[in-house]
């Protein structure tokens, strides 16, 4: 565990033999289970990979607003999306909170075309990150699901015809003297995101305290929590992660890159059966990606859609604030 109460798994150990692995699979259990956010280290990933990718979507967001307009759209269905969130200060003044590009990585090939295509070895870049981040979350959704109980290879077929998504965030230097919150409280749709980012910002609710506390950042650190869709797979075991994102005064730009896999866009996640028992009944509903997109479409919160569409009657969801 780090300095900032995060636990850090490590990915060597994860594929080690025997003691290490059954321990290794232990301790990414019960970070799931506690905090539901990790670092992970020695995950392979190189530092040029890390760094390139920063520097892709950095280089991305100081293009001129003119070469990015052809990407807005407040339609949350497109694959590729730019947009900026802003909001007026009790002075009147419009402060922008963050930037925002995201874009459908998986099947890559399908999508890779449609991304932006300035700067120069942006795609390159993305592509490759893209590819590492999706085999760092197949690797570690079979050790999440051994920690279950339900094998190494439960999600395996449904991991092959997975989607993923990538979100790019750019946030402004603070403009407020007593800082702001730049991105709200929330929990993620995905079964685990993986997030790099350039520097700390990212702040995650601890439960036990009840009070929010710093993650690390940096160029070569990378953050898993748990998502929406493994909370309901694992039927409440494991339950996503509430986080946001708070800019402090004399704070610099912060750009950050997070990996969203999940299920294909119309498979429906469901609670595992084998999580089902006498005096723990499944607490959800299944649902599809394309269901919650729809939902998010009609302007509704990612998190009420837990409440609203997945919980089963009389269950009340674990309350964060």
């Amino acid at each position: 565990m780090d300095s900032t109460g995060i636990p850090i798994v490590d990915m060597s150990k994860l594929r080690g033999p025997w003691p290490e692995r059954p321990a290794a699979i232990h301790d990414l259990g019960r970070a799931c289970q506690t905090t539901g956010f990790f670092q992970v280290v020695n995950h392979g990933i190189c530092a040029e990979v890390l760094h390139g990718a920063l520097d892709a979507a950095t280089a991305f967001f100081n293009l001129p607003t003119e070469d990015k307009s052809g990407l807005v759209s407040d339609d949350i269905r497109q694959p590729v999306r730019y947009s900026t969130v802003s909001e007026v200060d009790d002075d009147g003044e419009v402060k922008i909170r963050r930037h925002v590009l995201k874009q459908y990585s998986r099947p890559l090939e399908t999508w890779i075309h449609k991304w932006p295509s300035e700067p120069i070895h942006y795609r390159e870049k993305m592509a490759t990150l893209a590819a590492e981040m999706w085999r760092l979350v197949s690797e570690l959704a079979e050790a999440v699901t051994e920690s279950l109980g339900l094998g190494r290879g439960y999600l395996a077929s449904r991991m092959d015809r997975g989607f993923e998504m990538m979100a790019l965030n750019y946030y402004p230097p603070c403009q407020d003297v007593a800082g702001a919150v730049c991105c709200a409280p929330h929990t993620d749709y995905t079964l685990l995101t993986v997030l790099l980012a350039s520097q700390q910002g990212l702040e995650y609710f601890h439960r036990e305290s009840g009070s929010w506390r710093p993650a690390p950042a940096g160029s070569s650190t990378l953050l898993v929590h748990v998502g929406n869709y493994l909370e309901v797979l694992s039927n409440g075991r494991y339950r996503a992660a509430l986080h946001r994102v708070v800019s402090r005064p004399g704070a610099a730009a912060r750009v950050s890159v997070a990996s969203l896999p999940s299920f294909a866009m119309d498979e429906s996640v469901e609670v595992a059966e084998e999580l089902v028992e006498d005096g723990h009944p499944p607490l959800y509903r299944g649902s599809t990606l394309s269901e919650f997109i729809e939902f998010l479409s009609a302007g509704t919160r990612g998190r009420d859609f837990m409440e609203q569409s997945l919980k089963i009657t009389g269950h009340k969801m674990h309350s964060d604030p």
